[in-house]
Protein backbone atom coordinates (compact mmCIF):
# COMPACT_ATOMS: atom_id res chain seq x y z
CA UNK A 1 0.00 0.00 0.00
CA UNK A 2 3.06 2.40 0.99
CA UNK A 3 4.69 1.83 -2.24
CA UNK A 4 1.22 1.81 -4.95
CA UNK A 5 1.10 5.49 -2.65
CA UNK A 6 4.55 6.98 -3.14
CA UNK A 7 3.78 6.00 -6.80
CA UNK A 8 0.54 7.60 -7.50
CA UNK A 9 1.95 11.40 -7.65
CA UNK A 10 4.49 10.16 -10.32
CA UNK A 11 2.41 8.47 -12.64
CA UNK A 12 -0.59 10.97 -12.22
CA UNK A 13 1.85 13.37 -12.49
CA UNK A 14 3.27 12.09 -15.78
CA UNK A 15 -0.32 11.54 -17.46
CA UNK A 16 -1.06 14.85 -17.02
CA UNK A 17 2.33 15.91 -18.41
CA UNK A 18 1.67 13.85 -21.62
CA UNK A 19 -1.98 15.27 -21.88
CA UNK A 20 -1.19 18.42 -21.64
CA UNK A 21 2.06 18.34 -23.95
CA UNK A 22 -0.73 16.74 -26.33
CA UNK A 23 -2.84 19.50 -26.03
CA UNK A 24 0.11 22.11 -26.59
CA UNK A 25 1.47 20.37 -29.52
CA UNK A 26 -2.35 20.73 -31.50
CA UNK A 27 -2.29 24.21 -30.63
CA UNK A 28 1.26 25.02 -32.19
CA UNK A 29 0.28 22.42 -34.79
CA UNK A 30 -3.13 24.69 -35.94
CA UNK A 31 -1.20 28.02 -35.75
CA UNK A 32 1.93 26.03 -38.18
CA UNK A 33 -1.27 25.18 -40.82
CA UNK A 34 -2.52 28.76 -40.71
CA UNK A 35 -2.80 29.72 -44.39
CA UNK A 36 -1.02 32.87 -45.53
CA UNK A 37 -4.21 34.75 -46.75
CA UNK A 38 -6.06 34.22 -43.15
CA UNK A 39 -3.29 36.26 -41.23
CA UNK A 40 -4.68 39.80 -41.77
CA UNK A 41 -7.36 38.58 -40.49
CA UNK A 42 -6.66 37.58 -36.93
CA UNK A 43 -7.91 39.33 -33.99
CA UNK A 44 -4.94 41.24 -34.40
CA UNK A 45 -5.55 43.08 -37.08
CA UNK A 46 -7.00 45.60 -35.17
CA UNK A 47 -4.49 46.41 -33.17
CA UNK A 48 -1.90 46.03 -36.36
CA UNK A 49 -4.35 48.77 -38.33
CA UNK A 50 -4.22 51.26 -35.37
CA UNK A 51 -0.46 51.22 -35.01
CA UNK A 52 0.09 51.74 -38.60
CA UNK A 53 -2.53 54.72 -38.70
CA UNK A 54 -0.41 55.99 -35.72
CA UNK A 55 3.13 55.24 -37.32
CA UNK A 56 2.08 56.55 -41.02
CA UNK A 57 0.94 59.90 -39.04
CA UNK A 58 -3.20 59.66 -38.70
CA UNK A 59 -3.65 58.53 -34.80
CA UNK A 60 -6.65 60.63 -34.64
CA UNK A 61 -8.13 58.26 -37.23
CA UNK A 62 -7.96 55.20 -35.08
CA UNK A 63 -11.33 54.66 -33.92
CA UNK A 64 -12.62 55.56 -37.65
CA UNK A 65 -14.43 52.64 -38.82
CA UNK A 66 -14.05 53.56 -42.60
CA UNK A 67 -10.16 54.67 -42.21
CA UNK A 68 -9.84 51.39 -40.32
CA UNK A 69 -11.74 49.13 -42.74
CA UNK A 70 -9.82 50.83 -45.88
CA UNK A 71 -6.25 50.05 -43.95
CA UNK A 72 -7.14 46.17 -43.19
CA UNK A 73 -7.99 45.93 -46.92
CA UNK A 74 -4.72 47.09 -48.08
CA UNK A 75 -2.40 45.56 -45.11
CA UNK A 76 -3.76 42.39 -47.30
CA UNK A 77 -7.01 41.40 -45.77
CA UNK A 78 -9.81 39.85 -48.49
CA UNK A 79 -12.32 43.63 -49.28
CA UNK A 80 -15.54 41.46 -48.61
CA UNK A 81 -13.80 40.27 -44.92
CA UNK A 82 -15.76 41.83 -42.09
CA UNK A 83 -14.46 44.59 -40.06
CA UNK A 84 -11.86 44.25 -37.29
CA UNK A 85 -12.25 47.58 -35.55
CA UNK A 86 -9.25 48.26 -32.92
CA UNK A 87 -11.39 48.81 -29.58
CA UNK A 88 -8.03 48.59 -27.13
CA UNK A 89 -6.83 52.06 -25.28
CA UNK A 90 -4.80 54.06 -27.25
CA UNK A 91 -1.66 53.27 -25.03
CA UNK A 92 -2.17 49.29 -26.77
CA UNK A 93 -1.65 50.90 -30.46
CA UNK A 94 1.45 52.44 -29.31
CA UNK A 95 3.18 49.67 -27.48
CA UNK A 96 2.49 47.24 -30.82
CA UNK A 97 4.47 49.98 -32.86
CA UNK A 98 7.12 48.06 -33.73
CA UNK A 99 4.93 44.86 -35.43
CA UNK A 100 4.23 47.38 -38.12
CA UNK A 101 7.56 47.36 -39.52
CA UNK A 102 6.77 43.75 -40.72
CA UNK A 103 3.62 42.61 -42.74
CA UNK A 104 0.56 41.79 -41.78
CA UNK A 105 1.14 37.96 -41.51
CA UNK A 106 4.81 37.88 -40.17
CA UNK A 107 3.65 40.43 -37.75
CA UNK A 108 0.83 38.35 -36.27
CA UNK A 109 3.02 35.48 -36.14
CA UNK A 110 5.42 37.19 -34.20
CA UNK A 111 2.58 38.95 -31.55
CA UNK A 112 1.09 35.59 -30.93
CA UNK A 113 4.72 33.87 -30.07
CA UNK A 114 5.10 36.78 -27.78
CA UNK A 115 2.25 36.87 -26.26
CA UNK A 116 2.82 32.87 -25.66
CA UNK A 117 6.42 33.70 -24.06
CA UNK A 118 4.95 36.21 -22.17
CA UNK A 119 2.40 33.73 -20.60
CA UNK A 120 4.96 31.14 -20.29
CA UNK A 121 7.35 33.95 -17.96
CA UNK A 122 4.50 34.72 -15.75
CA UNK A 123 3.88 31.08 -15.29
CA UNK A 124 7.45 30.59 -14.55
CA UNK A 125 7.07 33.51 -11.90
CA UNK A 126 4.58 31.71 -10.21
CA UNK A 127 5.99 28.95 -9.78
CA UNK A 128 9.14 30.31 -8.17
CA UNK A 129 6.55 32.36 -5.92
CA UNK A 130 4.40 29.90 -4.86
CA UNK A 131 4.07 28.16 -1.19
CA UNK A 132 5.10 25.01 -2.52
CA UNK A 133 5.75 22.22 0.40
CA UNK A 134 8.83 20.97 0.50
CA UNK A 135 7.63 17.08 0.50
CA UNK A 136 6.30 17.86 -3.08
CA UNK A 137 8.43 16.67 -5.81
CA UNK A 138 9.30 18.54 -9.39
CA UNK A 139 7.77 16.06 -11.30
CA UNK A 140 3.85 16.86 -9.90
CA UNK A 141 5.02 20.73 -10.27
CA UNK A 142 5.85 20.20 -13.98
CA UNK A 143 2.23 18.83 -14.54
CA UNK A 144 0.43 22.00 -12.85
CA UNK A 145 2.10 24.19 -14.82
CA UNK A 146 1.42 22.67 -18.20
CA UNK A 147 -2.03 21.65 -17.14
CA UNK A 148 -2.24 25.81 -16.54
CA UNK A 149 -0.60 26.67 -19.74
CA UNK A 150 -2.81 23.59 -21.76
CA UNK A 151 -6.09 25.68 -21.12
CA UNK A 152 -8.38 26.02 -24.30
CA UNK A 153 -7.49 30.39 -23.52
CA UNK A 154 -4.20 29.43 -24.69
CA UNK A 155 -5.18 27.72 -27.96
CA UNK A 156 -6.98 30.97 -28.92
CA UNK A 157 -4.97 33.20 -27.51
CA UNK A 158 -2.01 31.64 -29.76
CA UNK A 159 -3.99 31.37 -32.89
CA UNK A 160 -6.01 34.73 -32.83
CA UNK A 161 -2.88 36.87 -31.85
CA UNK A 162 -4.88 38.62 -29.07
CA UNK A 163 -3.49 40.46 -25.87
CA UNK A 164 -4.03 38.28 -22.96
CA UNK A 165 -0.01 37.45 -22.86
CA UNK A 166 0.29 41.20 -21.21
CA UNK A 167 -2.33 40.52 -18.64
CA UNK A 168 -0.88 37.48 -17.03
CA UNK A 169 2.29 38.35 -17.13
CA UNK A 170 1.02 41.44 -15.09
CA UNK A 171 -1.10 39.39 -13.02
CA UNK A 172 1.73 37.23 -12.29
CA UNK A 173 4.03 39.35 -11.43
CA UNK A 174 1.49 40.72 -8.91
CA UNK A 175 1.06 37.99 -7.22
CA UNK A 176 5.06 37.28 -7.05
CA UNK A 177 5.23 40.99 -5.64
CA UNK A 178 2.52 40.32 -3.20
CA UNK A 179 4.38 37.23 -1.89
CA UNK A 180 7.73 39.33 -1.36
CA UNK A 181 5.43 41.78 0.60
CA UNK A 182 5.56 44.51 -2.60
CA UNK A 183 1.71 45.54 -2.51
CA UNK A 184 2.79 48.80 -4.17
CA UNK A 185 4.64 47.25 -7.13
CA UNK A 186 1.92 44.55 -7.31
CA UNK A 187 -0.94 46.98 -7.63
CA UNK A 188 1.18 49.05 -10.65
CA UNK A 189 2.27 45.80 -12.27
CA UNK A 190 -1.56 44.78 -12.35
CA UNK A 191 -2.55 48.26 -13.48
CA UNK A 192 -0.07 48.79 -16.17
CA UNK A 193 -0.52 46.03 -17.67
CA UNK A 194 -4.30 45.24 -17.45
CA UNK A 195 -4.87 49.05 -18.48
CA UNK A 196 -2.44 48.83 -21.32
CA UNK A 197 -5.49 46.43 -22.92
CA UNK A 198 -8.22 44.67 -20.92
CA UNK A 199 -8.92 46.81 -18.13
CA UNK A 200 -12.30 45.10 -18.08
CA UNK A 201 -10.71 42.18 -16.79
CA UNK A 202 -9.60 43.04 -13.29
CA UNK A 203 -12.67 44.84 -11.81
CA UNK A 204 -13.07 42.13 -9.34
CA UNK A 205 -9.10 42.21 -8.73
CA UNK A 206 -9.55 45.76 -7.88
CA UNK A 207 -12.24 44.67 -5.39
CA UNK A 208 -10.36 42.60 -3.83
CA UNK A 209 -7.54 44.66 -3.00
CA UNK A 210 -10.47 47.39 -1.75
CA UNK A 211 -11.43 44.41 0.68
CA UNK A 212 -8.04 43.45 1.59
CA UNK A 213 -7.26 46.66 2.38
CA UNK A 214 -4.17 47.09 0.45
CA UNK A 215 -4.36 50.62 -0.59
CA UNK A 216 -0.89 50.54 -1.61
CA UNK A 217 -1.70 48.26 -4.08
CA UNK A 218 -4.52 50.06 -5.18
CA UNK A 219 -2.70 53.78 -5.46
CA UNK A 220 -0.46 51.28 -7.20
CA UNK A 221 -2.46 50.06 -9.72
CA UNK A 222 -3.90 53.52 -9.94
CA UNK A 223 -0.71 54.73 -11.11
CA UNK A 224 0.25 52.14 -13.36
CA UNK A 225 -3.04 52.55 -15.46
CA UNK A 226 -2.12 56.63 -15.29
CA UNK A 227 0.81 55.37 -16.95
CA UNK A 228 -0.60 53.44 -19.87
CA UNK A 229 -2.94 56.35 -20.04
CA UNK A 230 0.23 58.93 -20.42
CA UNK A 231 1.52 56.77 -23.09
CA UNK A 232 -1.13 56.87 -25.01
CA UNK A 233 -1.87 60.32 -24.77
CA UNK A 234 2.06 61.22 -25.76
CA UNK A 235 1.80 58.25 -28.85
CA UNK A 236 -1.74 58.52 -30.06
CA UNK A 237 -2.87 62.41 -28.97
CA UNK A 238 -6.04 63.14 -26.76
CA UNK A 239 -8.75 63.04 -29.39
CA UNK A 240 -7.81 59.43 -29.63
CA UNK A 241 -8.45 58.97 -25.86
CA UNK A 242 -12.03 60.57 -26.33
CA UNK A 243 -12.67 58.36 -29.43
CA UNK A 244 -11.75 55.07 -27.40
CA UNK A 245 -14.33 56.43 -24.62
CA UNK A 246 -17.10 56.54 -27.46
CA UNK A 247 -15.43 53.48 -29.24
CA UNK A 248 -16.38 51.25 -26.12
CA UNK A 249 -19.38 52.72 -25.57
CA UNK A 250 -21.03 51.53 -28.84
CA UNK A 251 -18.66 48.36 -29.60
CA UNK A 252 -19.53 47.33 -33.56
CA UNK A 253 -18.51 43.58 -33.64
CA UNK A 254 -18.63 42.32 -30.01
CA UNK A 255 -23.09 40.96 -29.48
CA UNK A 256 -24.04 40.41 -26.38
CA UNK A 257 -24.92 37.28 -26.81
CA UNK A 258 -21.47 35.93 -27.81
CA UNK A 259 -19.75 37.54 -24.46
CA UNK A 260 -19.02 34.83 -21.74
CA UNK A 261 -19.37 36.55 -18.60
CA UNK A 262 -22.66 38.16 -17.18
CA UNK A 263 -23.51 39.85 -20.39
CA UNK A 264 -23.31 36.92 -22.63
CA UNK A 265 -25.11 34.64 -20.16
CA UNK A 266 -28.06 37.16 -19.49
CA UNK A 267 -27.79 37.87 -23.49
CA UNK A 268 -27.55 34.24 -24.47
CA UNK A 269 -30.53 33.28 -22.20
CA UNK A 270 -32.73 36.26 -22.78
CA UNK A 271 -31.82 37.84 -25.88
CA UNK A 272 -32.86 41.45 -26.44
CA UNK A 273 -35.70 41.29 -23.81
CA UNK A 274 -35.95 44.29 -21.76
CA UNK A 275 -33.58 44.57 -18.44
CA UNK A 276 -30.96 42.23 -20.03
CA UNK A 277 -28.27 45.01 -19.27
CA UNK A 278 -29.74 45.99 -15.83
CA UNK A 279 -29.55 42.23 -14.84
CA UNK A 280 -25.98 42.14 -16.57
CA UNK A 281 -25.05 44.53 -14.39
CA UNK A 282 -26.34 43.84 -11.38
CA UNK A 283 -24.52 40.14 -11.90
CA UNK A 284 -21.46 41.90 -12.16
CA UNK A 285 -21.91 44.01 -9.01
CA UNK A 286 -22.43 41.05 -7.26
CA UNK A 287 -19.57 39.08 -8.30
CA UNK A 288 -17.34 41.93 -7.84
CA UNK A 289 -19.13 42.48 -3.79
CA UNK A 290 -18.29 38.54 -3.34
CA UNK A 291 -14.27 39.29 -4.52
CA UNK A 292 -14.79 42.03 -2.20
CA UNK A 293 -15.91 39.53 0.99
CA UNK A 294 -12.66 37.26 -0.42
CA UNK A 295 -10.52 40.27 0.01
CA UNK A 296 -11.80 40.90 3.69
CA UNK A 297 -11.24 36.94 4.34
CA UNK A 298 -7.19 37.37 3.03
CA UNK A 299 -7.02 40.71 5.00
CA UNK A 300 -7.69 38.95 8.36
CA UNK A 301 -6.84 35.26 7.15
CA UNK A 302 -3.05 36.03 5.13
CA UNK A 303 -2.75 32.45 4.98
CA UNK A 304 -6.16 32.15 3.04
CA UNK A 305 -4.27 35.11 -0.09
CA UNK A 306 -4.03 32.42 -2.45
CA UNK A 307 -7.71 30.25 -2.58
CA UNK A 308 -9.03 34.02 -1.66
CA UNK A 309 -7.37 35.23 -5.24
CA UNK A 310 -8.41 32.37 -7.21
CA UNK A 311 -11.95 32.89 -6.32
CA UNK A 312 -11.79 37.04 -6.58
CA UNK A 313 -9.80 36.65 -10.12
CA UNK A 314 -12.67 34.18 -11.40
CA UNK A 315 -15.47 36.31 -10.12
CA UNK A 316 -13.43 39.29 -12.16
CA UNK A 317 -13.45 37.40 -15.04
CA UNK A 318 -17.80 36.72 -15.09
CA UNK A 319 -18.36 40.08 -14.02
CA UNK A 320 -16.41 41.35 -16.88
CA UNK A 321 -18.69 43.18 -19.82
CA UNK A 322 -16.29 41.82 -22.41
CA UNK A 323 -15.34 38.61 -21.80
CA UNK A 324 -14.17 35.56 -24.85
CA UNK A 325 -12.39 32.65 -24.61
CA UNK A 326 -9.03 33.94 -25.11
CA UNK A 327 -9.28 36.16 -21.33
CA UNK A 328 -9.71 32.62 -19.74
CA UNK A 329 -5.86 32.61 -19.57
CA UNK A 330 -5.98 35.19 -16.76
CA UNK A 331 -7.07 32.20 -14.43
CA UNK A 332 -3.69 30.04 -15.28
CA UNK A 333 -1.52 32.17 -13.02
CA UNK A 334 -3.76 31.55 -9.98
CA UNK A 335 -4.49 28.42 -10.53
CA UNK A 336 -0.88 27.19 -10.03
CA UNK A 337 -1.11 29.37 -7.40
CA UNK A 338 -4.13 27.77 -5.71
CA UNK A 339 -2.77 24.49 -6.14
CA UNK A 340 0.41 24.99 -4.87
CA UNK A 341 -1.38 26.08 -1.95
CA UNK A 342 -3.90 22.99 -1.97
CA UNK A 343 -1.17 21.10 -1.82
CA UNK A 344 0.39 22.25 1.63
CA UNK A 345 -3.45 21.46 3.00
CA UNK A 346 -3.36 18.73 6.22
CA UNK A 347 -6.08 16.85 3.57
CA UNK A 348 -3.76 16.93 0.65
CA UNK A 349 -0.62 15.60 1.93
CA UNK A 350 -1.23 12.42 -0.58
CA UNK A 351 -0.96 14.24 -3.75
CA UNK A 352 -3.31 14.14 -5.57
CA UNK A 353 -5.90 14.46 -3.01
CA UNK A 354 -9.71 15.11 -3.73
CA UNK A 355 -9.70 18.83 -3.79
CA UNK A 356 -6.66 19.11 -6.18
CA UNK A 357 -8.67 16.44 -8.39
CA UNK A 358 -12.02 18.84 -8.00
CA UNK A 359 -9.32 21.92 -9.13
CA UNK A 360 -8.19 20.37 -12.18
CA UNK A 361 -11.53 19.28 -13.26
CA UNK A 362 -12.92 22.01 -12.94
CA UNK A 363 -10.44 23.89 -15.37
CA UNK A 364 -10.84 21.34 -17.67
CA UNK A 365 -14.69 21.60 -17.31
CA UNK A 366 -13.87 25.76 -18.14
CA UNK A 367 -11.85 24.51 -21.19
CA UNK A 368 -14.13 22.63 -22.61
CA UNK A 369 -17.11 24.90 -21.76
CA UNK A 370 -15.33 27.63 -24.10
CA UNK A 371 -15.10 25.46 -26.70
CA UNK A 372 -18.68 24.64 -26.68
CA UNK A 373 -19.21 28.33 -27.04
CA UNK A 374 -17.45 28.73 -29.98
CA UNK A 375 -20.48 27.26 -32.32
CA UNK A 376 -22.77 28.32 -29.37
CA UNK A 377 -24.98 31.32 -31.05
CA UNK A 378 -28.67 29.89 -30.12
CA UNK A 379 -30.81 32.05 -27.86
CA UNK A 380 -32.62 30.31 -24.61
CA UNK A 381 -31.50 28.00 -21.56
CA UNK A 382 -29.09 26.99 -20.50
CA UNK A 383 -27.09 29.85 -22.30
CA UNK A 384 -23.51 30.35 -22.89
CA UNK A 385 -21.77 27.28 -20.50
CA UNK A 386 -18.61 29.59 -19.87
CA UNK A 387 -20.18 31.66 -17.50
CA UNK A 388 -21.77 28.86 -15.86
CA UNK A 389 -18.56 27.07 -15.40
CA UNK A 390 -16.78 30.35 -14.14
CA UNK A 391 -19.42 30.58 -11.36
CA UNK A 392 -18.87 26.87 -10.32
CA UNK A 393 -15.41 27.54 -10.33
CA UNK A 394 -15.62 30.91 -8.30
CA UNK A 395 -17.97 29.22 -6.11
CA UNK A 396 -15.64 26.08 -5.02
CA UNK A 397 -13.15 28.69 -4.17
CA UNK A 398 -15.75 30.70 -2.06
CA UNK A 399 -16.92 27.35 -0.31
CA UNK A 400 -13.63 26.12 0.44
CA UNK A 401 -12.37 29.77 1.31
CA UNK A 402 -15.12 29.84 4.05
CA UNK A 403 -14.81 26.38 5.22
CA UNK A 404 -11.21 27.32 6.36
CA UNK A 405 -11.79 31.02 7.46
CA UNK A 406 -14.04 28.86 10.13
CA UNK A 407 -12.75 29.78 13.45
CA UNK A 408 -12.12 26.20 14.98
CA UNK A 409 -9.96 25.87 11.87
CA UNK A 410 -8.05 28.83 12.64
CA UNK A 411 -5.31 27.36 14.08
CA UNK A 412 -4.89 24.28 11.62
CA UNK A 413 -2.25 26.10 9.20
CA UNK A 414 -0.44 29.29 8.79
CA UNK A 415 1.50 30.24 6.03
CA UNK A 416 3.95 33.15 5.95
CA UNK A 417 1.96 36.40 6.61
CA UNK A 418 1.67 38.81 3.17
CA UNK A 419 1.09 42.46 4.10
CA UNK A 420 -2.14 43.57 3.78
CA UNK A 421 -1.38 47.33 2.65
CA UNK A 422 -2.16 48.54 5.98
Amino acid sequence: MGNALSERPRWFAAALITVASIVLAHYAQVWAVVPAPLAPTSDFAGTYVASTLIRSGHAAQIYDAATERETLVQSGAPSGHDSIPFENPPAAAVVALPFTLLGAGAAWRAWSLLQLVLMAIALLIVTRAAPWPESLSRLPRLAIVLVALAGFGTGLLFLEGQWDGVSVLGLGCAYALWRRDQPGAAGFALGFTAAIAKPQLVIGIAAFMIGRRDWRAVGGALAGAAATVAIGLIGAGPRALTSFVTAIATPSNSPTAQMQGTSGLFGSLLGHAPGVFLLAVGAGVAAAAAAGWLGTVAHRRPDLFEPSLCGAVALSLFASPHLLGHDLTLLAPVIIAGLAWLAGRPGERAWPGAATLGVIALWALLSFASLADLSQNTVGFPGRATPWALLIMASAWCALVAGAARPELAGRMRAPALSRGA
